[in-house]
């Protein structure tokens, strides 16, 4: 259990269609069309702009290789994978940094998906940070 302490804390996680740090304020987030779920017109559905917001937290500082799964519960199949990029790194004053992932992917049908955070470890196995519930329906459901 002690390498769970080793990688940072998930505060917050979002999907969203947009994210934007302001332009007059550093570490200030703008999110546009938060969302639990999104309705497609047809299947498989690619979303143009999905976007996964999260704020991380570490008492070490360091750099943290991470990645993001989009899991279709029905098959328990990643659907999505890609690394956290740039990986987060944390200062010795820094309580909290902001990242965002572009969520490139493709639904194949209606149904609920779970997206994973996750973070590398050196000496043990990965460690699953983060689980937001997500639903995609068929319009006019």
């Amino acid at each position: 259990m002690a390498a769970v302490a080793l990688t940072p804390r998930v505060r917050l996680v979002a999907v969203c269609d947009r994210v934007r740090e302001s332009h007059t304020e550093a570490g200030v987030y703008h999110l546009r069309g938060v969302r639990q779920k999104i309705v497609a017109p047809a299947f498989p559905f690619a979303p143009s702009r999905l976007w996964l917001f999260l704020v991380l937290s570490s008492h070490r500082p360091g750099i943290y290789p991470g990645y993001v799964r989009v899991i279709d519960e029905g098959t328990d199949k990643a659907i999505f994978f890609a690394h956290l990029a740039p990986h987060p790194r944390f200062e010795a004053n820094d309580d909290a940094l902001a990242a965002a992932a572009r969520l490139r992917c493709s639904f194949p049908h209606e149904g609920r998906y779970t997206v994973q955070v996750w973070f590398y470890q050196e000496q043990e196995s990965d460690v699953l940070k983060a689980e937001l519930p997500f639903s995609v329906t068929k319009e006019g459901d």
